[in-house]
């Protein structure tokens, strides 16, 4: 047995040790973090707890070196690492969002992102990535995309991927944020296996209860940003009560309900079904369905919602909750069923009034900011210096108030969902829908969330919330609604829900109350001792994700096999050629070549090619008919003169070769995208035309956006939809311009600190053979003989038409 597996040795060297940290982001008047002094041991686990935006991930990452590497930040103080840790890869790194954390799209190459960063062997990857992921029981191929894993396998990914690497000093950062209790036993199982392989660990956690037997010490976070050191066991008497209890201070005094699987339940205000709810309906599902392709996520939902009612919506990652909330707010229509909101039909209520009478709240709440500063966002509108005093206490009332003047932005997690939360409770609505409201609190944020939501439904209002606590369902819903397997398991009171043991084992909603019992082989394979948490993992399918399957056409093509620095090459001299044609005779070749190449041996579809680049076309119209309006007319040619237009036929045709010289070049960059593999392409820059690695993954991270620009877009436009400011579809692509550059923005900083968690810094970053390659993309005879081809084809028809 390892001699760490028991837990520290106390007369060791500290793996690493922290004096007097201090941090202080930009231009912040105070800093985040004050005066932080502790150690870690080898084989040590550290819990870092504390209320929401305290600094708990400020801490996190500088002790993972990403502050101020990556971050920009004002560090004073001293961190001191052992020499083994501050090799690449040796401090792995687990982040909050499971889909911000990944370098790549596939398992395998995944996994292999870090091997590379270590110059691992090519062939010794493939068993490492299998041990990996036999270490955390995730059972997939290496040819997965994680986009459709749920959270929970995302975040067995991300560890995998550090295992893999084989870190010392493995960080996570409350990896079970957005969990269901299945996963979350997972994870909190995988947690106890690295403690027993003698892992050295550091987990941020806010439900930290089933790990504190496993816990060595408490580093607790104040609001103030200073940090106390403290036993497990003295946790609970400093702050008063248990962490993550089952009850709050309004209802310690209440009774409990002895329910048939054994688990105590407080009671409570409203237990009544909805039928006892009386007038008239305020939302209704009929037999409703929900399909992507071929998928069908669920079918047969039907449910009735009356005013005063809290609905509590449960059940594992990927069931599809959030798509049936966004079903229930008309954001989203149904495959079959009906929907009616006061008796009409979701769809044909006007949105204005549709969302006067509904709220909704994404799980994402940066989609729907509107403002640049908090305060603004809380008031609806720009205030300036002159804050209005109801907006400073509605800013008090969710702990925002000393970031009145920040980016909502640079908020923390748990306060963009604090802050989200505000903005929808401050206008009346009758029908509020939340996904998730208390992801990423601390228990008196929280508290805070759920006493404003049940004064809601005091007043009459009707309150539905998805969620993965079941304290919360068991404290305040008056109806549970579980969704597992595609399909409504249940519909009642919380009280009938905890009576059918086999909805709660079926649906996994009480997995991460149980004791976790999980053991390790020598070979450091999980093996768990407990049956409850052996279901099948969940994929999930995004609706942009399951259209992929209609365009696999392209990636089989001849234009696709071609090396990618070859087919850039080639696209970019055909572009130039067209770029410089002089004639309609000498355009109409090249675009023939164009054509030929993008539909003709890429296999593009042309109706996909229509809807993806509609709005570059429309704006190459509006370019077209500046042209005609405005250009300068020669001697000896016609105008007319239309109000202040000089419209002239010399206009059009010069602004019609213009437009279609440059427009080949954005067919002929359509054609690229859809034909090439994104990491071939990466890879191929510095693997084949020795571009340092920083700079070809540069790419990579940069244009990340682009894989998931359908899905945020969409869900970009559902959130402005929601908040009343969609605006005139005419103007949409200006207005959605800008929020969705920062968006863009925002994910690629987030790729990027990701790809730097997996040691891509120094010469793996820096020098293209200073890391080695999972992928090999050699040059092939077929790339020379297309590049070839058009050269001699381009030159050859050009000179033809040239000289007539």
């Amino acid at each position: 047995m390892n001699r760490h597996q028991q837990g520290p040795v106390a007369d060791v060297s500290p793996v690493l040790s922290v004096h007097n940290l201090s941090v202080t982001y930009g231009d912040d008047a105070t800093p985040t973090i004050v005066d932080c002094t502790f150690d870690v041991l080898p084989g040590e686990c550290v819990l870092v707890t504390g209320p929401s935006g305290s600094g708990k991930s400020t801490i996190a990452m500088a002790l993972a070196g990403i502050i101020p590497r990556s971050i920009e930040a004002d560090v004073s103080g001293e961190l001191i690492w052992q020499p083994s840790l501050q090799k690449p890869g040796k401090i792995g790194y687990v982040f909050q969002d499971p889909d911000s954390q990944f370098c790549m799209l596939t398992v395998a190459d995944e996994i292999a992102f870090g091997l590379e960063n270590l110059q691992i062997p090519r062939e010794e990857m493939p068993a490492q990535t299998e041990a990996s992921l036999r270490r955390v029981d995730l059972d997939v191929a290496p040819s997965d995309h994680h986009a459709n894993f749920s959270g929970g396998m995302k975040q067995k990914l991300a560890i995998a991927s550090a295992l893999a690497m084989d870190c010392e000093f493995l960080i996570l950062d409350e990896p079970t944020a957005n969990l269901d209790p299945l996963a979350t036993r997972q994870i909190f199982e995988q947690i106890v296996a690295l403690r027993r392989m003698g892992r050295t660990l550091l987990i941020v956690e806010h439900k930290y209860s089933p790990l504190l037997p496993f816990v060595d010490k408490v580093l607790r976070v104040d609001a103030s940003g200073r940090v106390t050191s403290l036993r497990p066991d003295e946790l609970s008497r400093t702050l008063g009560r248990r962490a993550d209890s089952d009850e709050t201070p309004m209802q310690t005094s209440k009774k409990h309900l002895s329910v048939a699987c054994g688990v105590e339940m407080g009671e409570v205000s409203l237990t009544r079904p909805s039928g006892e709810f009386g007038g008239k309906p305020l939302l209704e599902v009929a037999d409703a369905a929900l399909c992507y392709g071929d998928k069908t996520i669920w079918s047969g939902v039907s449910l009735t919602l009356h005013k005063g009612e809290f609905v509590a919506i449960v059940g594992p990652n990927g069931a599809g909750k959030s798509s049936l909330l966004e079903v229930m707010g008309g954001l989203l229509p149904a495959t079959s069923g009906e929907v009616r909101l006061l008796g009409t039909p979701v769809g044909r209520v006007r949105p204005t009034a549709r969302y006067q009478t509904i709220a909704y709240g994404f799980q994402n709440p940066e989609y729907q900011f509107l403002f640049e500063r908090v305060v603004d966002e809380m008031a609806g509108r720009m205030v300036g210096d002159d804050v209005p005093p109801e907006v400073l206490a509605q800013l008090a009332e969710f702990g925002l108030e000393h970031h009145a003047t920040a980016s909502p932005y640079a908020l923390s997690q748990g306060q963009k969902r604090r802050l989200a939360v505000g903005v929808m409770l401050r206008d009346e609505h009758d029908l509020f829908l939340f996904d998730e409201p208390t992801y990423g609190q601390d228990k008196a944020s929280e508290e805070t969330i759920l006493r404003r939501l049940q004064q809601l439904q005091s007043a009459g209002k009707t309150v539905v919330t998805i969620t993965h606590d079941m304290a919360l369902v068991k404290r305040y819903a008056t109806r549970v609604l579980v969704l597992a397997d595609g399909q409504l398991l249940f519909d009642g009171t919380v009280k009938d829900l905890y009576a059918r043991e086999d909805i709660l084992n079926r649906a996994h909603l009480l997995d991460d109350t149980r004791p976790l019992q999980a053991g390790v082989k020598e070979d450091g394979v999980l093996v768990r001792k407990s049956t409850t948490a052996t279901a099948v993992p969940v994929r999930v399918e995004r609706v942009d994700e399951m259209h992929q399957r209609a365009y696999k056409a392209a990636a089989r093509s001849p234009l696709s096999a071609v090396h990618p620095g070859v087919k850039l090459l080639t696209l970019v001299y055909i572009a130039l050629f067209t770029l410089f044609t002089n004639s309609f005779r000498e355009l109409a070749v090249m675009w023939a070549v164009t054509l030929v190449v993008t539909f003709g041996l890429g296999w593009c579809n042309p109706w996909r090619a229509l809807k993806r680049l509609w709005i570059v076309l429309a704006m190459y119209v509006i370019y077209l008919w500046t042209f005609a309006a405005n250009a300068a007319t020669p001697p000896g040619y016609h105008y007319e003169n239309v109000l202040w237009f000089h419209l002239s036929f010399y206009g059009l045709w010069q602004g019609l070769i213009v437009a279609l010289r440059t427009f080949s070049t954005v067919v002929l960059a359509y054609a690229f995208v859809e034909t090439t593999d994104g990491t071939d392409f990466v890879v191929s820059l510095s693997q084949s035309f020795h571009l340092p690695p920083k700079l070809a993954y540069g790419v990579m991270a940069g244009t990340g956006f682009l894989q998931r620009i359908d899905h945020e877009l969409r869900t970009f436009r559902m959130a402005r939809r929601v908040r009343g400011r969609q605006g005139w579809w005419v103007t949409r692509p200006v207005s959605y311009a800008l929020p969705m550059l920062s968006q863009s923005i925002r994910l690629s900083e987030r790729l990027a600190m990701a790809m730097e968690a997996r040691g891509f810094y120094g010469a793996p970053a820096n020098r293209w053979n200073g890391r080695t390659y999972f992928r090999r993309i050699p040059f092939r005879l077929w790339d020379f003989v297309f590049a070839g081809l058009c050269v001699v084809v381009v030159v050859g028809l050009f000179m033809a038409v040239s000289s007539r």
